[in-house]
């Protein structure tokens, strides 16, 4: 096998979850480009039907709600039954919200992060490793901020759960490597997506918060989407066999200095 070759997903049976926008939807075109077999999931019906329309690939596109466990059970249970079992899957679902400092940080607003980007977490890696044989990979989406604290006040649910993604990720490596699934995390820095409310959207007027943070970054601009093609494939395919129990931090630099 050629090294480009390891890169390859032929055959593979990929689920993603929150897969109608954003990173989701870039970890979608990836896996499509490179051959997978793809199960899209969001709780966006709409849009995740778009997503799986346009890509070049076999694909089915659910409506699922990863905080729902039962939802998640049905949503790996419909994969296997359709492809014949899941090789890989992509728990990334996840949400932002801009609330308060920690001393008036709403508990409904807590609950909601929580239970999206953590409980959601773990129901896929939960659901999606009891089906999964030997050779097996579990993605998570983490995040910088699931190591570091934010001088931007109000996202204590949001640094939190991805801090519990990343420790999560970490012991499923643990529990499932004798299994020969490998679990890995990638932590995303700034990026142009929709999420946190739409503040890191370019049209989002947010523009001095953008070049303060292009200015903390070495590379000197946000990321987008597509700069995480090429990390979520690599832990996606047989080039990071030997990997596991790791997060793999893309944030051009951010948290070097």
């Amino acid at each position: 096998m050629s090294t480009l070759d390891r890169f390859r997903l032929d055959d593979d049976v990929v689920l993603i979850t929150g897969a109608a926008s954003g990173i989701g939807k870039t970890y979608s075109e990836a896996c499509a480009d490179t051959g997978a077999t793809l199960a899209l999931a969001d709780i966006d019906a709409e849009g995740v039907e778009a997503v799986a329309d346009e890509l070049d690939a076999e694909t089915i596109a659910m409506e699922v709600d990863v905080t729902d466990h039962e939802a998640v059970a049905e949503m790996v249970e419909r994969v296997t039954e359709t492809f014949g079992g899941l090789d890989v899957a992509f728990a990334n679902a996840g949400i932002g919200r801009l609330s308060s400092p920690v001393n008036g940080y709403s508990i409904e607003e807590w609950d909601d992060v929580m239970d999206v980007n953590l409980d959601g977490v773990f129901y896929t890696i939960r659901e999606a490793s009891r089906v999964m044989e030997e050779g097996g990979r579990i993605i998570t989406t983490a995040s910088v901020l699931s190591s570091v604290a934010s001088e931007y006040p109000g996202v204590a649910a949001y640094v939190a759960s991805k801090g519990g993604v990343a420790q999560l990720t970490k012991q499923a490596a643990a529990d499932l490597g004798r299994r020969g699934i490998r679990v890995n995390a990638i932590a995303p820095g700034w990026t142009h997506t929709g999420i946190g409310g739409g503040a890191f959207r370019k049209d989002s007027g947010m523009d001095a918060m953008h070049e303060q943070m292009a200015e903390e970054t070495l590379l000197g601009r946000l990321g987008e989407p597509d700069d995480l093609k090429g990390i979520a494939l690599f832990l996606a395919s047989d080039a990071s066999a030997y990997c596991t129990g790791s997060v793999f931090t893309v944030d051009g630099g951010w948290t070097t200095t």
